[in-house]
């Protein structure tokens, strides 16, 4: 027993100094660091003009085989699952072009992510019409120099994006919708991880793809119905522009869709009877001459008309009903001129004695032309609106009139 004791006490006694000594004496293996070479530097605005070479040459590649740098912001990464294996790099202040990077593996670079791309043995061409760099692997071509460094997207309008000057580049837009059809669908087929088209318009007609994944960690969400600003990269496949989204928070369509406006006063005279216009409320008065206006007939349903006469002169006044103004109040309206000569002025009036002229836009020519929203703003209470028609003697011109409307947005 005491012999049995004696042992587990040495041994005891040991086993600290084992452990001790090997805490001293044990040697640790170090990670590997990948230092990934600078070499000269190059803008992404210079890659551009390579590429631009490449394409005036008859197309191609062009394959970095030395040690070369580019700095940029990564404006996308595939995180979202909206794009695979790719991320979009852009440029600061200084360097105004954007360029996609086709990743060797997913993952690794983030949004916001101010970087170093080593160029050597990457490839620069396209895809489809889309400049990129192809064959980047993350670890032994990136250096991430700073997190967290979000670029502002730039402010653009649909009809801006064909002149190619944003391809890859963080844009938003500030007055778009998505178009009706689209309204209450998703943005994609998430269920069948399929791809969807949709189109933003603007409200001049304008229209723009938005192209999203059934991967998009969003493609099941619903599109909204309103009005408002969108940020997204501007995308290039053959021939035609399109937009990824980053996230639906930055899809922020809350205002009234084009056109939703709240009317006042309205008469498309659809419901006039066609002869001497001589609707309730409404004056038409032949001031000088004996012309009046007449409701007809028309391809896109009853409108308005007035002559000249090349006898007499002629100075008619058509005025509306009262209309009781509200806050933000607008006026809008059609006309057609079918010869010239002839004039026709939008007045407004709040006591229906003294007339104002409106900035209305009059037709010039037999082209129907929109008179765009006069703003009434300073105008409160009642008013009325007249289109003051004059002829010379010796002229014979007409003018047409459709669509008025008092409304407020």
């Amino acid at each position: 027993m005491k012999h049995t004791i004696k042992i587990l006490a040495i041994a005891l006694a040991v086993v600290p100094a084992f452990m001790f000594s090997g805490c001293i004496q044990g040697k640790y293996d170090k990670p590997e660091v990948n230092e990934v070479p600078v070499g000269d530097t190059v803008t992404i605005t210079k890659l551009w003009e390579i590429y631009d070479s490449l394409v005036a040459a008859g197309g191609g590649t062009y394959k970095f085989t030395k040690d070369c740098s580019v700095f940029g912001y990564i404006t996308m990464s595939d995180k979202i699952g909206n794009i695979y294996k790719s991320a979009y790099l852009q440029g600061g202040p200084d360097d105004d072009k954007a360029i996609n990077l086709h990743l060797l593996s997913s993952g690794g670079i983030y949004e916001g992510d101010y970087v170093r791309v080593n160029l050597k043995g990457l490839v620069l061409g396209d895809y489809s019409g889309m400049i990129q760099l192809d064959s980047v692997h993350v670890d032994n071509n990136i250096v991430k120099l700073k997190t967290r460094c979000f670029l502002e997207p730039e402010l653009v309008d649909i009809e801006n994006i064909g002149t190619g000057s944003y391809v890859g580049k963080l844009v938003k837009f500030r007055k778009v919708q998505f178009q009706e059809q689209y309204v209450g669908t998703t943005y994609a087929d998430k269920e069948g991880l399929k791809t969807v088209n949709t189109y933003i318009e603007d409200e001049y007609g304008n229209t723009m793809i938005v192209r999203t994944s059934g991967y998009a960690n969003f493609a099941g969400d619903t599109i909204p119905a309103g009005s408002g600003s969108l940020v997204a990269i501007v995308g290039l496949y053959n021939t035609e522009y399109q937009l990824y989204l980053r996230n639906t928070d930055e899809v922020q369509l809350t205002g009234r869709r084009f056109g939703d406006v709240d009317v006042i006063f309205e008469n498309n005279f659809d419901a006039t009877p066609v002869g001497d216009f001589a609707d309730d409320g409404w004056q038409n008065e032949a001031r000088q001459g004996t012309a009046k206006w007449k409701c007809q007939e028309a391809t896109e349903g009853k409108i308005l008309s007035i002559s000249g006469n090349n006898a007499e002169e002629n100075e008619t006044w058509l005025i509306t009903p009262e209309i009781t103004l509200q806050a933000n109040s607008y006026l809008s309206f059609k006309t057609r001129m079918m010869t010239s000569g002839n004039t026709l002025t939008a007045m407004i009036s709040t006591d229906n004695t003294n007339w104002t002229p409106l900035p209305a836009n009059i037709a010039a020519s037999s082209d129907w032309a929109i008179s765009g929203d006069i703003s009434l703003a300073q105008y409160l209470g009642n008013i009325r609106i007249a289109f003051k028609f004059e002829s010379p003697i010796g002229v014979a011109g007409k003018y047409f009139l459709d669509d008025v409307k008092v409304f407020t947005k």
